[in-house]
């Protein structure tokens, strides 16, 4: 069972959680059944950002951290990738990506945004019409916490809604931001986004942690791991879209 909590219990950690039964499914469809012009706007920022990820020309050795039930982190890296390692804690997560990766046949979300990837890469890039035969020749799915990550492994990283959203303490997103950092070449691209004024999120009636954070709160995160730091506010709107979001911060880097 998820912690309940009174708004005087001090904050909770990420092994108060009973990740390995995250709903998975219940979370793709809360999240992702309905594309939002949100999720369009998350698309085309990451594609934009890898577009850019030094040594331009190049195919590139790109893990993204915290993949969860979702595969448009791994969309938007695909044509840059000369191998994609999708880094992911809940026993649940990496079965369902399994399952998901291993089918030929693309649900209607993920046809919509594919079709926004390929747009966002433009027509030069050349991509087929369906991307999952080439995902699962470049692609890997690695069981491992964010913790865990290993040092100056990878050319890029990405990072969707994952440091902020496994934890309340603000010592442990530090960490989690720091691992993500640090599992990139020195010179290699970092970005990331992140949930914005989110109180938490309810996967098949269980609550789990979201932090409260500000492009300042982030920059000063990755100050002390990456150059070029730069956090921007992005589609905020008043009264949350989905349970939890309200809208994202983008962040783009060089790791060092």
């Amino acid at each position: 069972m998820s912690p309940k909590k009174s708004s005087q219990d001090a904050p909770t950690g990420n092994a108060d959680y009973q990740w390995a039964s995250f709903d998975a499914e219940a979370y793709f469809q809360h999240y992702y059944g309905e594309p939002h012009p949100d999720d369009d706007r998350v698309i085309r920022c990451a594609v934009e950002a890898i577009k850019r990820a030094p040594p331009l020309e190049t195919a590139l050795d790109i893990v993204d951290v915290g993949t969860g039930p979702n595969l448009i982190p791994l969309f938007c890296a695909l044509p840059r990738a000369a191998r994609l390692t999708a880094w992911e804690y809940a026993e649940s997560n990496v079965a369902w990506l399994e399952t998901e990766i291993a089918s030929d046949t693309m649900r209607p979300q993920w046809q919509h945004f594919w079709s926004v990837t390929r747009e966002a890469y433009g027509n030069e890039a050349a991509l087929p019409a369906n991307p999952m035969p080439d995902l699962r020749a470049k692609a890997r799915i690695h069981q491992g916490s964010v913790f865990a990550l290993p040092e100056r492994t990878w050319d890029a990283a990405t990072m969707f809604f994952c440091a902020e959203s496994i934890t309340e303490r603000h010592d442990e997103f530090e960490a989690a931001c720091a691992a993500f950092a640090r599992c990139v070449k020195p010179g290699g691209a970092l970005i990331a986004a992140f949930l914005v004024r989110s109180a938490g999120y309810v996967v098949a009636d269980r609550p789990f942690p979201v932090l409260s954070l500000t492009p300042d709160t982030i920059e000063t995160a990755f100050a002390a791991h990456a150059d070029g730091v730069q956090a921007e506010l992005i589609g905020i709107v008043e009264r949350e879209i989905r349970s939890g979001y309200s809208g994202f911060i983008f962040l783009t880097g060089i790791a060092r």
